[in-house]
């Protein structure tokens, strides 16, 4: 399996925050495409994402960072302490740089926490149009890559 055009534009319009396009286009989406593709289209897309805000000179940053930006993250919204662990999502990017590993979580838990921090991440780049596309046509490779 490859990652589509279709896919990647699901995650664009969550990513711009198209809220109702975002869940038509995923309403296309058939249950193969949703469970194997675009998870891990999000996956790349995430790891791209955090790579970029937590690795500096091919250094990982300290704990502290990452404790800091998962609070503001949950400091967001009202309903964003109900949504994200801390200690899910703390483990799951400090598992990405080598910091740390991932605590036990189900699949689900484990996708949901990375959709918001995600969207946390590059919410913070305030990508223009074509670097927003650049960042996804990245993560849409290396999802390639995975999916291989």
């Amino acid at each position: 399996m490859r990652i589509t055009d279709k896919q990647v534009a699901v995650l664009r319009a969550q990513l711009v925050g198209n809220r109702e396009e975002h869940l038509r286009l995923a309403d296309q989406l058939d249950p193969d495409e949703a469970n194997v593709c675009y998870t891990a289209l999000v996956a790349a897309a995430f790891i791209e994402a955090a790579e970029e805000r937590f690795i500096r000179n091919g250094d990982a940053v300290d704990h502290s960072e990452v404790i800091d930006f998962v609070a503001q993250v949950r400091e967001r919204a009202d309903e964003m302490p109900d949504i994200i662990d801390p200690q899910i999502a703390e483990s799951m990017i400090l598992d990405l740089l080598g910091k740390g590993s991932m605590v036990d979580a189900d699949p689900d838990t484990k996708f949901g926490h990375q959709i918001v921090l995600l969207a946390a991440l590059v919410g913070e780049k305030q990508f223009t149009e074509d670097q927003l596309d650049a960042f996804l046509g990245n993560a849409r490779a290396l999802a390639d890559e995975l999916l291989q």
